[in-house]
């Protein structure tokens, strides 16, 4: 059975990846149309825009990540596929305006899995071995993921023919290792490897309001671009307040950076 190793960017999927190889790797970039958040390093949007095929302006993500994959790469000496599906503006726009939160958690299906969905229904369209990043100490994670999606197959007439298609058995190599969080930490510190102090979107809802706020401190720009979107969108990313409140919440300094909880889709968060 062909394996994917689904990486996600942050620590924990790059050990998978360096320590349980997989045929492929592939890493879900999550875009957003916000000039104001284009990296200043030209080479690196090149690079970026090369990768994914088309013209990059900018991610939800920290720019660290995208250093991170590049890196990663290098280390494991194996390419890295990267894909993306519409970009975070175009998803809220077409789903009437509305922003995702827990109540409609859209965005790691849209942005994530529908992506890698795509380019696995081009490339294998068989069942695969997928290995997901979650660790010994994340065990319920595990018993949450799901093996079938729903996705374009082909056309009828002229609108699209969707099915669910069981397309992937979960593969959890550190689990079955016994691999945890502190084992992780001190791979990624001696890696060499630019890991992002807090992996994925940094404006995420299943982030708590203290690490909202750390990350509103070390990246304004994207954490403007969730804020204005409260203001232009329906809903609110988190019910109990909004972006713009979070900004000035008191500043925790024994934060501990990345651990809030993650999404439960297998490829958002590691």
């Amino acid at each position: 059975m062909t394996t994917i190793n689904s990486l996600s960017g942050g620590k924990t999927s790059s050990y998978m990846a360096v320590h349980y190889p997989a045929d492929y790797n592939i890493f879900a970039l999550v875009t957003i149309d916000d000039t104001n958040c284009t990296p200043k390093d030209k080479l690196l949007v090149q690079k970026v825009s090369d990768k994914i095929g088309k013209e990059f302006i900018a991610t939800a993500e920290d720019d660290a990540t995208l250093y991170a994959m590049l890196e990663l790469e290098q280390l494991i000496g194996k390419e890295i596929i990267w894909v993306v599906g519409e970009s975070f503006d175009y998803i809220v726009k077409h789903k009437g305006g509305w922003l995702p939160s827990a109540l409609r958690r859209f965005c790691t299906t849209e942005m994530k899995m529908r992506p890698i969905f795509d380019w696995w229904f081009k490339n294998i369209g068989e069942k695969v071995k997928m290995g997901i990043g979650y660790r010994y100490d994340e065990l319920e994670r595990a018993a949450r993921l799901t093996n079938t999606f729903k996705g374009i197959v082909g056309k009828r007439k002229t609108q699209n023919k969707w099915e669910e298609i069981e397309w992937r058995e979960g593969w959890f190599p550190l689990i079955e290792n016994r691999i945890m969080h502190p084992t992780v930490v001190k791979w990624a510190n001696q890696s060499g490897i630019t890991f992002p102090l807090d992996s994925n979107c940094i404006g995420c809802f299943h982030k708590s309001p203290q690490q909202l706020q750390k990350n509103f401190l070390m990246h304004p720009e994207k954490y403007q671009w969730f804020a204005d979107k409260e203001k232009i969108g329906k809903g609110t990313w988190r019910q109990e307040d909004n972006y713009e409140n979070y900004k000035n919440y008191p500043t925790q300094l024994d934060f501990e950076f990345g651990g809030g909880a993650g999404c439960n889709g297998g490829l958002c968060t590691d």
